[in-house]
């Protein structure tokens, strides 16, 4: 086996694509990969968000604690 061979199985499509479906079987499965990137989107989408609010608050407790600390 040579390295071309190899590299040219690697970009072959899915079967899905490489049977020559269409109609409501090709809609189909467009659509569930649409739905799936979607939701994968929603899902990172509100990692990120409950990221982005843990970092704002521990900011926010680290700056209550400083002056805080001070005051005393």
């Amino acid at each position: 086996m040579n390295t071309a061979s190899l590299l040219d199985s690697l970009y072959l499509a899915c079967p899905m694509c490489m049977s020559g479906a269409s109609g409501k079987t090709l809609m189909a499965a467009n659509t569930a990969i649409g739905l799936m990137l979607v939701i994968l989107m929603a899902v990172l989408a509100s990692f990120l968000s409950f990221i982005f609010y843990l970092a704002r608050r521990a900011r926010r407790f680290s700056d209550e604690s400083a002056t805080g600390a001070g005051e005393s």
